[in-house]
């Protein structure tokens, strides 16, 4: 009977993170945008608005403001032209969307202060992974 209440617990703890982070991604964040070895190219401090975006994309995009970067290549992920996100099945996508047929993704599950995913490509005949992102909330 002990096993209940711990359940139920770890549950409503849970349910507290995702809903945090999928209703309010409100704040300024840290974004780590990393290669396939994992090592960090960019990083940018970005602010997640509710202003709607445009998109090539289905769906309800939502403009990220960025701060502030820092970037060793400049190609590897585009900091400087209009970025946008959406929530869907919890699950954050953080993309390039404007230009269409060749979108760089930023996806990954929501479930706690931070989130962590995977960096790729896509386009009309598939996609291509590009390396991997951390986000968390800045201090």
């Amino acid at each position: 009977m002990r096993t209940l209440p711990r359940i139920a617990l770890t549950a409503a703890t849970l349910c507290a993170s995702v809903a945090a982070l999928g209703s309010e991604l409100s704040g300024k964040w840290v974004l780590y945008i990393e290669n396939p070895e994992h090592q960090v190219v960019t990083t940018a401090k970005v602010a997640f608005t509710d202003k709607p975006a445009a998109s090539c994309m289905s769906g309800e995009w939502k403009v990220v403001e960025v701060v502030s970067t820092k970037t060793k290549n400049k190609e590897f992920f585009p900091v400087a032209e209009p970025l946008s996100y959406r929530i869907e099945n919890g699950q954050l996508t953080i993309g390039r969307n404007e230009v269409c047929d060749a979108y760089l993704w930023l996806q990954g599950k929501l479930g706690s202060t931070t989130v962590q995913g995977s960096y790729f490509s896509l386009w009309l005949g598939g996609s291509s992974p590009r390396g991997y992102f951390k986000l968390s909330q800045a201090k």
